[in-house]
């Protein structure tokens, strides 16, 4: 954490100045605001216990590491212990897909 006085960059600085009236962050409006903020990049968080695909035990954190889409009808979640997040084997042509697609979109904006 920067002085006080520090208040100007270059570097780690204090945009708006501890004082008796701006004191620190409230710790739940930030962890509200963080908590919201994960939710819009890695979606909902599973409710409940899920089954991790490897290990195949119920796990009380579940990770989803897929989404697998079904061609007539809804697709399936796959949940992962934390233990096991890093090692579900990943479809590299599909992920290659979806990077294409993203640039794809986003030099036509």
């Amino acid at each position: 954490m920067p002085p006080t006085s520090r208040t100007e960059g270059p570097g780690t600085h204090w945009r708006v100045p501890l004082s008796a009236e701006h004191y620190l962050t409230d710790a739940f409006k930030l962890w509200g605001a963080l908590a919201e903020a994960d939710r819009v990049v890695l979606g909902p968080v599973p409710q409940g216990r899920q089954t991790c695909y490897r290990c195949e035990l119920p796990t009380e954190e579940p990770v989803i590491v897929d989404v697998q889409h079904g061609g007539s009808g809804a697709g399936r979640t796959i949940y992962a212990c934390p233990r096991h997040t890093l090692t579900y084997p990943r479809d590299t042509v599909a992920e290659a897909a979806a990077r294409r697609r993203a640039l794809d979109q986003s030099g036509t904006r």
